[in-house]
């Protein structure tokens, strides 16, 4: 830039006077106020000026604006400045914001944000407005009242549309925190109860007020909720010990805060009580008889002892004792003793005893009660029994889902047989006792075990050789005892009680009641003799005349069901003749036998133009059996449904219908 000082050799009284405005501008954008950095604005305005003379000179001059400001600085609650820019708990410290224009003057009702870390410090709020004066202040603490470290702080305003901010650099200081006055509110209290416990908090000898501190509490028994706590407003963290069922006599709580000295107090704590007893289980809920020749004579019992929590306790002493019936019928501790036996507790609470049958089938009740408890604290055992353990003849039976299946000319179609049965008390025979089962033609599943309900199945599958009529014989058989009539009730055949005597065991493949040594097989077990045996009713299948004459608890108690192999095409007949309301057919398959289990009966007129309807067939389903059933076609009664055609359609699983008409 090239500046000419003289004129026709004169000073140049006007550039004199740009420089000295150029100084006074200079001098006046330095000018700023707090602690903080004065601010960026993004305001300026540059000028120039030309001027000419009878000679060649040039001129350049420039003008400066002042820009928006902020001004930041910490004070405390006086409004004085604090000169290190520290803060710290135990006293309150604000962020000042003074906010001015361009031109120097403070802007009131001005928004100002803040912002820092959240990391160092929390703001009360993280904007306001300027007073009147120009000032916008919000309280500012460090997050930790123990740690000291520092951070930065940013203000920023829109003044006049131009966008202005301001930071600062601040610390943290690190205050002395203590602990005092930890108090029980209810003392002593039992085991399982609680207790509200509070401490105070200070903050350089003040109770913390603004400044949070985090207090954990611990016991050498028992539980704190919640285990840590920070301080209200007043000064105070608040939680509630809960004691354990081992807790018992002082328990030392403690309160520790980071940088405070841990403080210590006692609650005293009463032995915990026994609220209940409950029977738990036993290890064989149905055990046979000692004179029984198989299955499980003996059981373990357990009963637990309960706190107020559900909780088990252990060392608890428990008398253990037999019911007066259940002794009556033999049933004894192990070791044979019938006096109560005093079982202390486990670790888990439970108090266990073994218990063996006696020679009578009966329930088995054993009371367990706390021993030294008034009014008295006990439980008596449910679902545990002695039965006979051995199936009895009269209460065996044998079913089918199907009694016909369409099985004649097809193969893999399949029945399942369910075999049930009970000792002579109508009890279940204990589960896992097998049961036999052999039939002539097709296939079934030789053998099953016995359930918790005293049942159990197999499945049959028509397969093989069919037999002519269409119609298998399926036995069923296991080891068991006659049934008899026990008359003075002790459980025990006498001599001259009614019994029902079964002989020796055969498969009846025709069905005649007779046992035909050419072709039928006999299943040799139990014992016989020559006697005459009872009625086919309770020793069906028998031979005749191989019955001991005495009652036996050594006998194949048995069971025998027919299933029709039926053909899938339907023989239908006319049964009754036929009148204005209807007619009966008889419905079997081409061996007499049922159609297929399932197969539907239905009608319908069939003659063109008739009054007369099929109103119903009753019933439309062939029933459950072996044997052929007859079905009622039911007819509206209008004066030509005795002349009418009536086709009478059956249909079997296979959907293949047999239609015959009348």
């Amino acid at each position: 830039m090239e500046f000419i000082l003289c004129k026709r050799g004169k000073i140049d009284m006007n550039f004199l006077k740009y420089l000295l405005a150029i100084a006074l501008a200079m001098a006046l954008a330095a000018c700023g106020g707090g602690g903080g950095n004065p601010g960026t604005t993004s305001g300026s305005t540059a000028g120039s000026s030309s001027g000419t003379g009878t000679g060649s000179s040039t001129t350049t001059t420039t003008t400066t604006t002042s820009a928006p400001m902020i001004t930041l600085a910490i004070v405390d609650a006086m409004d004085a400045a604090v000169t290190s820019n520290a803060i710290g708990s135990g006293a309150l410290f604000y962020v000042k914001a003074v906010v001015k224009n361009a031109s120097g003057s403070t802007v009131a009702n001005k928004l100002v944000t803040f912002t820092t870390a959240s990391t160092v410090a929390t703001l009360a709020q993280a904007a306001a407005l300027t007073d009147a004066n120009g000032v916008a202040k919000v309280q500012i603490s460090p997050v930790s009242v123990t740690a000291a470290t520092a951070g930065n702080l940013v203000a920023s305003a829109t003044v006049d549309t131009v966008a202005i901010s301001s930071d600062l650099d601040y610390q943290t200081s690190a205050a002395n925190v203590s602990l005092t006055n930890l108090k029980v509110v209810t003392s002593p209290i039992s085991a399982l109860q609680s207790s509200a416990v509070t401490v105070e908090g200070r903050v350089n000898g003040v109770l913390a007020g603004s400044s949070v501190v985090a207090v954990n509490f611990s016991a050498s028994c028992g539980s704190f909720s919640p285990a840590s706590a920070s301080t209200s407003s007043a000064g105070i963290a608040s939680t509630t010990y809960q004691s354990a069922v081992t807790c018992s006599g002082p328990v030392t709580l403690t309160a520790q805060a980071t940088g405070a000295t841990a403080v210590t107090t006692t609650i005293s704590v009463a032995v915990a009580q026994p609220a209940n007893v409950v029977f738990s289980s036993a290890t064989v809920p149905l055990m046979v008889t000692s004179a029984a020749s198989g299955g499980l004579k003996q059981s373990t019992l357990k009963f637990q002892v309960l706190d107020g929590s559900g909780a088990g306790m252990s060392g608890q002493s428990v008398s253990i004792s037999l019911a007066n019936s259940t002794i009556s019928a033999g049933v004894t501790f192990s070791g044979g003793t019938t006096a109560p036996q005093v079982v202390p507790t486990d670790g888990s609470g439970y108090a266990s005893v073994t218990v063996s049958s006696g020679g009578l089938p009966t329930p088995v009740v054993v009371t367990a009660a706390l021993v030294g408890f008034t009014p008295v604290v006990q439980a008596s055992s449910s679902g545990v029994a002695i039965t006979s353990g051995r199936a009895t003849q009269n209460a065996a039976s044998l079913s089918a889902t199907k009694l016909s299946i369409e099985g004649f000319n097809v193969d893999g179609v399949q029945t399942t047989l369910t075999i049930r049965v009970a000792d002579r008390q109508g009890n279940p025979v204990p589960a896992g006792a097998p049961v036999n089962f052999v039939t002539g033609h097709g296939s079934v599943v030789g053998t099953c075990t016995l359930d918790s309900a005293s049942q159990c199945n197999v499945t049959y599958t028509s397969q093989g050789l069919r037999p002519t009529n269409g119609r298998v014989a399926i036995l069923a058989y296991m080891d068991g005892e006659e049934s008899f009539i026990d008359q003075n009730g002790d459980n025990i055949w006498q001599p001259g009680e009614p019994f029902y005597d079964v002989g020796t065991l055969y498969r009846d493949d025709n069905e005649n009641g007779v046992y035909d040594a050419a072709t039928e097989q006999i299943y040799p077990g139990g014992l016989t003799g020559t006697s005459s045996c009872a009625s086919a009713v309770y020793a069906y299948p028998s031979v005749v005349n191989s019955c001991d004459g005495t009652w036996s608890s050594s006998i194949r108690v048995r069971q025998q069901i027919i299933i029709s192999l039926a053909t899938t095409e339907a023989n239908v007949i006319l049964t009754t003749p036929r009148t204005l309301t209807g007619f009966t057919v008889r419905v079997t398959d081409l061996n007499g036998n049922a159609m297929p289990t399932g197969t539907t009966v239905s009608a319908a007129v069939v003659t063109s133009g008739a009054n007369c309807t099929v109103s119903s067939t009753s019933p439309n389903v062939v029933r459950n059996s072996a044997n052929g059933g007859d079905h009622v076609v039911n007819l509206n009664g209008a004066t030509d449904c005795s002349t009418v055609r009536v086709a009478v359609t059956v249909t079997p699983p296979s959907s293949v219908a047999t239609v015959v008409s009348f």
